[in-house]
C-alpha cells in the first residue's frame, strides 16, 4: 500500500517545503502526490521542482479522497487549525515542529487525531542529530552514572528572519530552536517537566523582532533532573551545545552536529577524558516510520503526547518571565 501526500506550504525559507519532499520520496510505502502553496509563483516553483500537481488551499487538498495525508510546512500559529481541518478531512497529519502555540491548542489537536482516527505526528527531526543521538546513548549507556544537571544552548549574534520574527505568528528562539532542545531534554529526563523558571531579554534587533531576543529557563523534571536551555539571539560568545553532569561522570560538546563528544570518566581511580565519535544517524528515518506506522502498524517514532510537554515547557516560560515566579508547567 501506497500512501498519499501532499506538502501543504512549499515556501522559500530554508527550502523546507523541498526537503520534506525529498524525504517523503526517500520513505518506502509513501508518494508524494502533490503540494499545496497559495503564493502563485512558489506553487509554479514547486511543480517544476518535484514533478507533481499542485492545489491553491488545504480546502482542495481536503476535498481530494485520493490525498491520504498532509505535511504542515507552514507559520507556528497555523500549525494547530489546519491540522484539525486536515484530520476533520479524515487526512493524517503530520506538522512542522513546534507543534503548536499553546497547550490548548496541543490538546485540541490530540483529540482531534483521536476522534477522526488519524495519524497526528511532529517533525521532530533533530532527534535524529549526531550530537544528541550520541549524548543519550552515553546517558542511557550509564557513561555518567546519574545525571543529575544538563545544559544546552543555541545561538549566536543574529536576528530571525521572516515570520519568526513576530509573536503574531508564534515565533521566537525558544518556540524555534526550543521545540527541539526543549523535546531532546524531556527525552533525556523520559518525564514531564514540574517547574519552570525564565528570563527573558529583548536587546538588539528589537527594530525587526518583537520576540525575545535571549531566553534562558531552568527546568526541574518530575525524574529529578534538573536543566539549563539557553535560546539566543544576542549570543556573541558561544555556550556549549550540551554540558551533562552525573555522579559518575561527564559530557561536553561545544557545537552541535557530528564531530566527537568528550566523556570524562574515571579509569582506575583517575580523571580519564574519552573523545567519543558521534553516531551518524539515517535522518530519512522518521518519515520511514511514518509510513511503518501508517502501512504496517509501527510503533510511532514522534507522538503528540511527547511533543505536548515542550509546548507546555514553553508556554510556562512566557509565564514565568512575566511573573518573575517558577511556574509548573499544564
Amino acid at each position: 500500500m501506497s500512501v498519499n501526500v501532499v506538502v501543504v506550504g512549499y515556501g522559500s525559507a530554508f527550502g523546507m517545503g523541498h526537503h520534506h519532499s525529498e524525504m517523503i520520496g526517500k520513505a518506502i510505502g509513501l508518494e508524494l502526490t502533490g503540494v499545496c502553496e497559495s503564493d502563485a509563483e512558489r506553487r509554479a516553483a514547486a511543480a517544476a521542482t518535484e514533478g507533481v500537481p499542485t492545489y491553491a488551499s488545504l480546502h482542495e487538498v481536503c476535498a481530494d479522497d485520493s490525498v491520504d495525508m498532509v505535511s504542515l510546512i507552514v507559520p507556528h500559529d497555523v500549525h494547530a487549525p489546519l491540522a484539525i481541518q486536515a484530520m476533520e478531512a479524515g487526512k493524517h497529519v503530520l506538522t512542522e515542529k513546534p507543534m503548536c502555540v499553546t497547550t490548548a491548542e496541543a490538546d485540541a489537536m490530540i483529540a482531534a487525531s483521536k476522534a477522526n482516527g488519524v495519524m497526528l505526528t511532529v517533525y521532530n527531526n533533530r532527534r535524529l542529530d549526531p550530537d544528541f543521538v550520541t549524548v543519550k546513548r552515553l546517558i542511557d549507556e550509564g557513561a555518567v552514572g546519574e545525571p543529575f544537571m544538563v545544559e544546552c544552548a543555541v545561538g549566536g549574534a543574529r536576528p530571525l528572519r521572516g515570520w519568526r520574527c513576530s509573536e503574531a505568528h508564534g515565533g521566537g528562539m525558544i518556540r524555534d530552536w526550543g521545540a527541539h532542545v526543549l523535546d531532546q531534554m524531556c527525552l533525556i529526563a523520559d518525564s514531564p517537566a514540574k517547574s519552570v523558571y525564565a528570563q527573558f531579554e529583548h536587546r538588539m534587533w528589537t527594530d525587526l523582532m518583537d520576540v525575545p531576543t535571549h531566553t534562558q529557563l531552568m527546568i526541574e523534571f518530575e525524574s529529578g533532573l534538573r536543566a539549563e536551555a539557553t535560546f539566543s539571539n544576542n549570543m556573541w560568545a558561544q555556550k556549549p551545545r550540551w554540558l551533562v553532569l552525573g555522579e559518575e561522570g561527564g559530557l561536553f560538546k561545544q557545537a552541535g552536529g557530528a564531530g566527537n563528544v568528550t566523556w570524562h570518566h574515571e579509569v582506575a581511580g583517575q580523571h580519564a577524558v574519552t573523545e567519543v565519535p558521534c553516531i551518524e544517524p539515517d535522518r530519512a528515518q522518521l518519515y520511514q516510520n511514518v509510513s511503518d506506522h501508517l502501512n504496517e502498524g509501527a510503533e510511532l517514532m514522534v507522538k503528540p503526547e511527547q511533543t505536548r510537554r515542550y509546548v507546555a515547557i514553553y508556554e510556562a516560560a512566557y509565564e514565568s518571565a512575566a511573573t518573575g515566579q517558577a511556574v509548573k508547567p499544564k
